[in-house]
């Protein structure tokens, strides 16, 4: 038998990482999901509107997303050249960090 994720396991699995989510009306939202509850409510920090181009349209800080408004969660992968570029300088990639994208591509962070 296969094992299967449930979607509040990948919720579970997404936690204090990266994560985009779109919203009714069309607007997506890029942070870091700090909880969620049952109803799919979802905290992000570090929150930032994307624009249709996903480029940063707004700064947002920390938000609270309504569950009947989330349309879809998606989590995302950082790039090797991120996860890489702090370590051995005593920096890491950490909230606030990050930020201003050049390439604007979904699924990175």
């Amino acid at each position: 038998m296969v094992d299967k994720f449930k979607p509040l396991d990948v919720l579970n699995k997404s936690l204090k990482s990266p994560v985009i989510v779109k919203i009714r009306g069309g607007r997506e939202f890029r942070g870091v999901l700090d909880g969620y509850d049952l109803h799919m409510n979802l905290v992000l920090s570090d929150a930032e509107e994307l624009n249709k181009d996903t480029s940063v349209k707004n700064l947002m800080g920390e938000i609270l997303v309504r569950g009947d408004n989330v349309v879809y969660v998606s989590p995302t992968v950082q790039k090797e050249t991120e996860k890489g570029e702090g370590e051995g300088k005593g920096k890491s990639k950490g909230r606030g960090e990050g930020k201003g994208k050049e390439s604007g591509e979904k699924g990175t962070w």
